[in-house]
């Protein structure tokens, strides 16, 4: 556990020295991430989605129709 703990430091630390990140950079990288994926599965638990997706197709096939009159 150890030796993979030293390996993974040992490559952020190269990560955060290529790209020329500080710490902090790396921890609002961090932290961005993990909201979105938590927010990501808030809404998907909801079913929020299913809403976009229900509007989506109804504006599209308004547009189609519009557009067949013209």
């Amino acid at each position: 556990m150890l030796i993979l703990r030293k390996e993974f430091n040992e490559m952020i630390t190269l990560f955060a020295s290529e790209l020329n990140l500080s710490p902090l950079s790396i921890g609002v990288i961090i932290l961005s991430g993990s909201a979105f994926i938590i927010m990501f599965a808030i809404a998907s638990a909801k079913g929020g989605y299913q809403d976009l997706v229900k509007t989506t197709l109804e504006n599209d096939e308004a547009q189609r129709q519009r557009n067949q009159k013209q």
